[in-house]
């Protein structure tokens, strides 16, 4: 069963919060794990609904281009750990990104300790502190599928893996990682 989505102004608001810790992921694990401590096994089931359902609403083509550009190309599970990144960055960011991605181009962002713009680890904090407080099963059980992992494939149109397509498509992020992506 679905648990009750967590109201994005509170969803948005811990991962700020926890977005302050900085970029290092360690860090910032942490500090969302303390975050989600003060909140119950129920609001943990919110929250991860709530994430999943940002991760799925930018399983888009047009991110996908985008994150194949900064990176120099991008695999299924490159986007799947691009996608949890863009979530932790806070609403901003992902608002922005989602209406243009484009956008990505503007961020004064440093990428993580392994170059790229990923955040794999992110996902299994809610997990964990769920199983902390007792929570009966594994959190993500009460959320709808993700994007990718048997849940809906990618919206828009799809990119081609064409230099001049990428440019005329994603022209700031061209000029910016095109020549000299992460990773």
């Amino acid at each position: 069963m679905i648990a009750p989505e967590m109201p994005a102004d509170q969803f948005w608001g811990i991962m700020g919060r926890a977005m302050q810790h900085g970029v290092d992921p360690a860090t910032h694990i942490d500090a969302l794990g303390t975050e989600l401590r003060g909140h119950t096994s129920e609001e943990i089931k919110s929250f991860e609904v709530a994430f999943r359902r940002y991760l799925n609403k930018a399983y888009t083509w047009d991110l996908w281009g985008a994150a194949y550009v900064i990176h120099g190309g991008c695999s299924d599970d490159g986007f799947e750990y691009f996608r949890r990144w863009l979530v932790s960055r806070g609403r901003d960011v992902y608002e922005l990104a989602l209406a243009d991605p484009d956008s990505l181009a503007q961020l004064k962002v440093r990428p993580g300790p392994d170059g790229t713009w990923e955040f794999e680890e992110i996902y299994s904090v809610a997990r964990r502190v769920f199983a902390e407080k007792g929570g009966k099963g594994d959190v993500r059980d009460y959320s709808e599928r993700e994007a990718g992992l048997g849940g809906p494939g990618p919206s828009g149109e799809p990119f081609r893996e064409d230099p001049e397509h990428l440019a005329r498509r994603y022209p700031n992020l061209w000029r910016q990682f095109g020549a000299e992506p992460l990773g």
